[in-house]
């Protein structure tokens, strides 16, 4: 029996996190929304790093299943030294004039992996490639990992974060995170906060609310019950949204649709998206 379309009522079983092999994921696209109807899951958000999203928003069919897929990003930006995520929904289509934003956040990241493979000095480390260069893909420390060890310079992930982490090998993100939070306010995108720690969410919150922000990343499988519990107090405190995700990459055992946010924070997401204000002229 085919599975009856949700309502925001009751949305059903949503993961608002997951990546593709444009970026950092294992999987392309069509795999990913293949998986994530066979997890059952009745909506996603494929939020890969700093590109316009690969699958068309609205409903997907499989054999037994739908579910709608949610236009979303993920976007790098910086505060006070330190990198931060924000993940940033649609309810429709991507306006275009983000599609064009991201692009270009795509383009800086191919010359920062660029810069970052000059300084590690190892002449077999292959450089960003021509779709990189074009924006249509987005470079991440994950790709430099994989180049470090298949050139045999680390044997494994701690060496090489450890390895990438240093002497500031991976140049820091340049767009100011509050910036980011409100390009994407004024291109009607609804905000979270990409898996904040507890302590820099209690440190952060208030000004990133000021420019903008909406909604914390509290419901996901890695967070304890005291950043679980702190998120929450958090997100009530100054009236955002408890957002969910599996942040899933498929690098590891995990299937899609073992992890989903239901209920109250799946139907708060979702009302909350679905009657957004249209973009700033």
């Amino acid at each position: 029996m085919r599975s009856k379309p949700r309502t925001d009522a009751d949305p059903g079983r949503i993961d608002l996190h997951m990546h593709t092999d444009r970026s950092d994921g294992r999987f392309p696209p069509e795999d990913v929304l293949a998986r994530a109807l066979a997890g059952k899951l009745d909506a996603i958000a494929v939020a890969d790093h700093d590109l316009p999203n690969a699958l068309r928003p609205g409903m997907h069919e499989g054999a037994k299943h739908q579910l709608r897929v949610i236009a979303a990003a993920e976007v790098s930006g910086s505060h006070l030294g330190r990198e931060f995520h924000l993940l940033v929904y649609f309810p429709g289509e991507m306006p275009a004039d983000f599609q064009e934003f991201l692009r270009g956040r795509a383009r800086v990241r191919a010359n920062r992996y660029d810069r970052a493979v000059e300084k590690l000095g190892f002449a077999d480390l292959p450089v960003a490639d021509a779709a990189a260069h074009a924006g249509e893909r987005s470079l991440t420390r994950h790709h430099l990992f994989h180049a470090l060890r298949a050139g045999g310079h680390v044997r494994d992930m701690r060496e090489g974060f450890a390895l990438l982490g240093g002497s500031g090998v991976v140049p820091l993100i340049e767009l100011p995170f509050v910036d980011a939070i409100r390009i994407a306010r004024a291109a009607g995108g609804l905000t979270s906060w990409a898996h904040p720690s507890l302590v820099d969410a209690q440190a952060y919150t208030p000004t990133f609310v000021a420019a903008g922000l909406q909604g914390l990343e509290g419901v996901r499988p890695k967070a304890d019950r005291r950043t679980r519990n702190g998120l929450k107090a958090l997100a009530e405190r100054h009236d955002l949204l408890l957002t969910g995700g599996s942040d899933w990459h498929g690098w590891h055992e995990t299937q899609l649709g073992m992890f989903a946010v239901t209920g109250e924070r799946a139907r708060d997401f979702i009302a909350r998206l679905d009657h957004a204000p249209s973009p700033a002229p």
